[in-house]
């Protein structure tokens, strides 16, 4: 993920009750902990536009937990800090515009709101968030956020994330054929491709889900409902 902005927050100090309890729990949460701070401070005095504007232009994430980065199918948090927030958030979905009007709308304080974000290789995730806003001298500074990864729950619960809405036919027999313990060879056989070609779809498949392995992607497969054939 290409990163802009600075990321060193050594000069950051505790100020209010909001940033003594977002660090307090940066490491001890399960939950994603999340700091971002902006190239201009804000000023909350301007039209409700134009700090939408702002926001998106200035600010970008200078601090995150471990558990909050592997939310992302990151492993470090060298690859997220310095993000902008167009890089995280799927400016496609008009429900993530109105919770950032919310969010600017309610003295920059939300509570569970749902978000759609872009994760490692493209793939869309869902989150619950707590976020706050800090203000100094009439200007937002900083924004701290809390997350719940909720992607399987909303997979299962909307028809349109289901694994047919999101692999194209070929990759989702290959999957189905995976789950039911078919060898490469037999698979390709099945389908009438090449070992190659099958080896390539499960690759593209276990990027998009982020799986490690075959197993894990297997787990996620029957997580997600998939159909198989009885014998």
């Amino acid at each position: 993920m290409a990163k802009n902005g600075n990321s060193d927050n050594s000069h950051f100090t505790t100020r209010n009750k909001f940033d003594e309890f977002y660090r307090l729990n940066f490491l001890q949460s399960e939950k994603g902990v999340w700091l971002a701070q902006f190239d201009k401070p804000m000023p909350i005095n301007i039209p409700i536009e134009q700090q939408e504007e702002h926001l998106m232009k200035h600010a970008y994430l200078s601090d995150c937990n471990i558990t909050f980065v592997k939310m992302y199918g990151y492993e470090d948090p060298k690859e997220m800090i310095g993000a902008r927030f167009p890089q995280l958030f799927d400016n496609a979905e008009a429900s993530n515009l109105e919770n950032l009007r919310t969010f600017l709308k309610t003295n920059y304080r939300v509570v569970q709101i749902e978000t759609c974000e872009i994760g490692k290789n493209g793939i869309r995730k869902y989150f619950l968030n707590d976020v706050v806003g800090v203000i100094e001298d009439n200007y937002l500074v900083r924004v701290w956020g809390m997350q719940e990864d909720v992607t399987l729950q909303k997979s299962e619960s909307e028809p349109e994330n289901s694994l047919e809405k999101q692999l194209t036919p070929q990759q989702l027999n290959v999957l189905r054929l995976t789950v039911e313990g078919k060898k490469i060879k037999e698979i390709a056989a099945e389908l009438d491709i090449s070992p190659k070609t099958v080896e390539y779809l499960r690759k593209r498949i276990k990027d998009k889900f982020d799986a490690e392995s075959i197993p894990e992607l297997v787990a996620l497969a029957i997580k997600f409902g998939i159909e198989i054939r009885k014998n």
